[in-house]
């Protein structure tokens, strides 16, 4: 169970690993695939066990007294995430391990695809990605276009793209949301192997977050079988869209925790390199404190109704929504406040101003999360006020 205490050691082992990701995150930036390099850190070996359950190799990312914590449920998850994004946010998320796609094996997937799943991580570290947004059709879940064919004479393939996958490139196991049929039942998820032949994937140009390498996927006569879909041993209605619906919902206050990293981040780095403020700019940093107080207990607040009922992913959505919008005014209050030439002086700065516009795009926008607030307003599982 966490308590106060528990929350402190977490915050505290997550602080030591926040130093290590921060001294390599801008040579990762420019350089993604030199993360290679650092996976003997213990922040990296810790990245690469987390959510992994222990039934299936994971470590304990954190031991307090005789309980041991796996990343396993949302309030660990927000706890740790925030913490290590303050090192750099950029670099836990180009980081190895299961990542979110552990979310999906483990509400859906059968013994054996966990096996499979989990195995790849007890080699070493190794990546995984997670293959929902399509060109031209974002996340929608209801209008996806990859296919999941079956022929006639028993062979099953997967063909479509996937773009904005974050490290399609360099995983050794991914997970494809992929269409049957044109009905939410006819939605399925694929464990696939990219060493396979049909696949490709190629890394994009991105402006902040570079460390995740997103790339483009494509899947062209890739083969599957049977054993590859994800919930095979579900009823349709507990797969698929159901799946994918949750799955969302979790990840939403751990990218809420990621912008709030990168929000304390750079508040705390003005408090560092600068001792003395005019009145007006004491009022904004106080202003700027208050938030980033109100939005940590609002996500961890979102994170323990998650686990307690994940189907009640409203709470979530709200904090994704000031997550997203504070870490950007963060950034700019913290350019502003180091003065003209900060961005070109403070390289660091300028890193988490260009990480900051990457969350508003993860796991749905705005416009997104203000819709399921209002569909859990008018269906009454909110209160009214």
């Amino acid at each position: 169970m966490i308590t106060p205490s528990t929350i402190a050691v977490f915050e505290h082992v997550m602080q030591e690993y926040a130093a290590e990701l921060r001294e390599v995150g801008l040579l990762i930036d420019r350089e993604p695939e030199r993360i290679h390099e650092f996976l003997h850190l213990p922040s990296m070996q810790a990245i690469n066990h987390m959510m992994i359950p222990p039934e299936y190799g994971g470590q304990p990312i954190v031991t307090i007294g005789n309980e041991r914590y796996y990343g396993l449920s949302s309030l660990e998850r927000v706890i740790t995430i925030e913490k290590l994004a303050t090192g750099d946010a950029g670099a836990f998320l180009g980081g190895p391990g299961p990542s979110m796609s552990s979310i999906v094996m483990t509400d859906l997937a059968d013994e054996e695809q966990k096996e499979r799943f989990y195995s790849h991580f007890m080699k070493g570290a190794s990546w995984a990605f997670f293959a929902m947004s399509e060109p031209e059709k974002g996340s929608d879940a209801t209008d996806i276009g990859t296919r999941i064919t079956r022929h006639p004479g028993g062979g099953i393939e997967l063909n479509g793209h996937k773009i904005y996958i974050g490290n399609g490139s360099r995983a050794r196991v991914g997970l494809v949301f992929a269409q049957t049929n044109r009905t939410p039942l006819g939605i399925q998820i694929a464990l696939v192997d990219p060493s396979m032949k049909g696949f490709t994937a190629t890394p994009l140009d991105t402006m902040g977050l570079c460390a995740l390498q997103i790339s483009h996927l494509k899947f062209e006569g890739f083969p599957l079988e049977e054993k590859d879909i994800i919930g095979r041993h579900l009823s349709p209605t507990k797969r698929g869209l159901w799946g994918a619906l949750r799955t969302f919902h979790r990840m939403r206050p751990s990218v809420a925790a990621l912008a709030l990293g990168v929000a304390q981040a750079s508040y705390d780095y003005v408090l560092e390199h600068r001792s003395i403020f005019k009145e007006r700019e004491k009022m904004k940093l106080e202003r700027m404190e208050m938030r980033l107080h109100s939005l940590r207990s609002m996500i961890r607040n979102a994170a323990a109704e998650i686990d307690h009922d994940a189907q009640k992913g409203y709470l979530a959505s709200l904090s994704k929504i000031r997550a997203a919008a504070l870490a950007e005014e963060a950034t700019e209050l913290a350019l502003g406040m180091m003065g003209p030439g900060s961005m070109m002086e403070h390289p660091l700065l300028n890193k988490w101003y260009r990480d900051a516009r990457a969350f508003e795009f993860m796991e749905g926008t705005t416009s997104i999360q203000k819709i399921n607030v209002f569909q859990a307003y008018a269906n009454g599982k909110m209160q009214h006020a």
